[in-house]
């Protein structure tokens, strides 16, 4: 296999264990052999030891682990930048169970090559991903994804979910698409499979183990909401009597690998549960910030040995796709949220951006941190940036200062996916116009001219749905 020897001035490992493999390397390198790290150290070890072997990168970059990006909804990926004026449940209500309906596999593509363009330009390289959409029966749109990150060179890890409350349907049409995102999935260099579960309320208690079933069977993770919003604990102890961390305890979700996105409203308890049963948080800062959700306790999260990641949510309740100003974000909240400027340094907040967000994912064997034998996904920053002309400190530079406008390469299991600056497998602006007429087409089909100017309706305002 072709060997590539990547130098920087900074590289940050994210390696758990110093001893191993030391968590900052200045004037390093990382050798790739094929899809594997092959070796960590300094350049003039590493040129010494392989002295014909290719080299990419300067003598001022900064080189990390990829970026993973722990929750976030493909299906919204034609709908950016819209309805900003709701809270989550009034936002659900007005714009996204319109949205539902009218979902497609070629929406879904389309979607998926936007979002997935801004997520490599923002140095992500595995995004867990929940689908949301009605099941179409015989017409799976999930399938979109795949296809869609494998053209991209974009890991993921790929899921749907979908509710049976008030729907017309039950839970067979949800299960046919599992199967056909699965299988999609599984024939896919670059995804893994979980099974998706929206949040409580929109599940008759049958499909709700149903699901559980299906995972626990299968051997699937699952990827679920919970507590984001302070009023879904109270409705779901008025359904069930407990929290939703609870019941999902008390029904069996903890027997498979979880990450619960947002929990933002967990009490004592709650986290307590999540940390006896190996549960992963996937904290969504900018997400929870604009739908005025709250602010995810992850301090205390982090203390119990919850394993917690960083999340960009949707595109439609993010607007951006850009992992940096997520992961720039996690940090602010945190300070804001204690007052304090030591409630999140830097370095936590890239520990959670990588290391954090794999083991979150239960994936920290395979990703999230540069070490021999581990995947090669890796994020060079251009060191020859006006914003990174000077390191004071290399977490600080890549969490605070850096923007996407710094990525310079993103390496995703030993291929350049993102190549100085921009993407190498797909056609940008070809992306863009296939993606025009079909979100003209969804405002069209969901009725949403009152929020989309793409029809040339007049903006209905801020008015609540």
């Amino acid at each position: 296999m072709a060997q590539t020897l990547i130098r920087a001035g900074w590289v940050l490992t994210a390696a758990p264990d110093a001893s191993a493999t030391p968590a900052a390397i200045r004037d390093g390198a990382v050798l790739l052999d094929g899809d594997r790290v092959a070796a960590i150290g300094t350049f003039t070890e590493l040129s010494a030891a392989h002295p014909d072997v290719t080299v990419r990168g300067g003598t001022n970059d900064i080189v990390t682990p990829g970026f993973v990006n722990t929750h976030g909804h493909f299906s919204e990926g034609l709908i950016t930048g819209i309805a900003s004026q709701y809270t989550l449940w009034e936002w659900l209500t007005a714009l996204i169970t319109h949205v539902n309906p009218v979902m497609t596999r070629d929406k879904a593509y389309a979607g998926t090559m936007l979002q997935g363009i801004q997520l490599l330009r923002s140095g992500v390289t595995t995004a867990n991903d929940m689908f949301c959409s009605d099941p179409i029966p015989g017409e799976p749109a999930t399938p979109g994804v795949v296809q869609a990150l494998d053209e991209l060179g974009l890991r993921g890890v790929v899921s749907f979910g979908s509710g049976d409350v008030d729907r017309g349907f039950g839970p067979a049409p949800i299960l046919e698409e599992f199967d056909a995102l699965r299988e999609a999935a599984d024939a896919s260099r670059y995804s893994t499979f979980r099974v998706g579960m929206s949040s409580i309320g929109r599940y008759t208690d049958a499909a709700w183990d149903e699901h559980i079933a299906y995972a626990v069977d299968g051997g699937h993770g699952i990827h679920v909401h919970v507590h984001e919003v302070r009023e879904e604990v109270t409705a779901a102890r008025l359904r069930t009597g407990k929290t939703v961390v609870g019941h999902a305890e008390a029904t069996g979700m903890f027997r498979v690998p979880v990450i619960a996105a947002h929990s933002v409203w967990v009490d004592r308890e709650d986290r307590e549960r999540y940390a006896a049963n190996g549960v992963g948080v996937a904290h969504n800062p900018v997400a929870n910030a604009i739908l005025a959700s709250g602010i995810a306790p992850v301090a205390e999260l982090r203390a119990l040995g919850v394993a917690v990641g960083i999340g960009v949510d949707g595109p439609a309740s993010n607007d951006s796709q850009d992992f940096l100003q997520a992961m720039k974000s996690a940090a602010m909240l945190a300070r804001i949220r204690d007052l304090q400027a030591t409630a999140m340094s830097a370095r936590e907040a890239f520990e959670m951006g990588t290391i954090g967000g794999a083991a979150a994912l239960r994936m920290e064997d395979e990703i999230g941190s540069l070490e021999p034998g581990k995947r090669a996904d890796l994020v060079v920053f251009d060191g020859e940036s006006p914003a990174l002309a000077n390191v004071h400190d290399p977490y600080q530079a890549v969490v605070f200062v850096a923007g996407s406008r710094e990525v310079r390469d993103v390496w995703v299991d030993g291929g350049l996916s993102l190549a100085d600056g921009d993407v190498t497998r797909v056609d940008v602006h070809e992306a863009v116009a296939r993606a025009r007429p079909l979100a003209r087409q969804l405002v069209a089909e969901a009725g949403l001219e009152r929020l989309s100017a793409l029809t040339g309706a007049p903006l209905a305002g801020t008015e609540r749905p």
